[in-house]
């Protein structure tokens, strides 16, 4: 069987997130620990990304075809988020909120 792979997308969290799931539960994690998130986290790894958003502040906010959605909001002290791309394209969400691209 040929099987087209698609375009993947590889999403780093590195604060403090949120993870609204179809059913209505708010699950807060740790990236360094994500205990009770962790069977949420692994359900997202073959979902479909719906639409991803950057806000003007930093936030990023992740929907999926399972109307599960992931929030990551800026952090003062270190980069929140980080997204690269099938191309090898990176967004970073810095210090604060800054947005750096390349």
């Amino acid at each position: 069987m040929n099987r087209s792979l698609g375009k993947y997308y590889e999403v780093r969290v590195e604060t403090d997130a949120s993870i609204q799931a179809p059913g209505g539960d708010l699950v807060l994690f740790d990236p360094e620990s994500p205990g009770a998130a962790a069977a949420q986290l692994v359900s997202l790894v073959h979902d479909t990304v719906t639409s991803a958003e950057v806000g003007s502040a930093g936030d990023l906010l992740i929907s999926f075809g399972s109307g599960a959605e992931l929030a990551v909001a800026p952090d003062s002290d270190y980069e929140a988020w980080g997204i690269v791309g099938p191309n090898g394209s990176r967004m970073v969400c810095m210090t604060d909120g800054e947005i750096a691209r390349w």
